[in-house]
Formats: C-alpha cells, sequence, structure tokens
C-alpha cells in the first residue's frame, strides 16, 4: 500500500557560537506508512511527553523517520540488537506514560 509522501528539509541557522551558517540545505523526499503532522499534532497535546512544542515536533519527525527505515530493512543486522526494546519503546509511547515529566 503506498505512503504519505513528505519533503523533508534541514536548513542550517547558526553554529555553536550563534553565527550564521552559510552551506545548503538538505532536502529529501521520503513516503511513510504514517501521517506524520497528525502525530505530531498529537503528541504536542499528551500532557506526559511536555517536551514543548519544537522538541516534540523534532521527536515526533525524527521518531517516524527512523521507525520507517528499520520497518523497511528490518533484517539488517545493524537493527537486531534494537528490535524488541524498539517495539517496547513505541508500545509504551502509544500507551502512554501516565507520569509527566
Amino acid at each position: 500500500m503506498p505512503g504519505y509522501k513528505y519533503r523533508i528539509t534541514v536548513a542550517p541557522i547558526t553554529d555553536r557560537q550563534g553565527q550564521p551558517l552559510d552551506i545548503p540545505a538538505l532536502s529529501f523526499d521520503i513516503e511513510n506508512h504514517d501521517e506524520i503532522l497528525g502525530i505530531v499534532e498529537r503528541l504536542r497535546g499528551r500532557e506526559d511527553l511536555a517536551f514543548g512544542p519544537e522538541k516534540t515536533a523534532a521527536f515526533a519527525v525524527g521518531l517516524k523517520l527512523f521507525s520507517q527505515v528499520l520497518v523497511e530493512h528490518r533484517k539488517h543486522p545493524v537493527f537486531a540488537p534494537l528490535r524488541e526494546p524498539f517495539r517496547a519503546f513505541m508500545q509504551l509511547l502509544k500507551k502512554g506514560s501516565g507520569e509527566a515529566g
């Protein structure tokens, strides 16, 4: 089944000292089985996460990008140590921890 298509862009702004970075942005197109923007909004509304809107967006987008690659390449040996812990992590995330912090 075809997935949702997204264009991901990472545009540099400043370095660690706050100086502007003059390097090109990274942009690529991906497909994901989930509607990522809706997931970001749902996670932003969860009191048990309380990361703040920007960190929650970064968490959700990063997680969905990573998990899609993991699913598509689940038999790759690099993912072997993560299979069970990641499954448990996702179940806990979907369930909600019930604790703010």
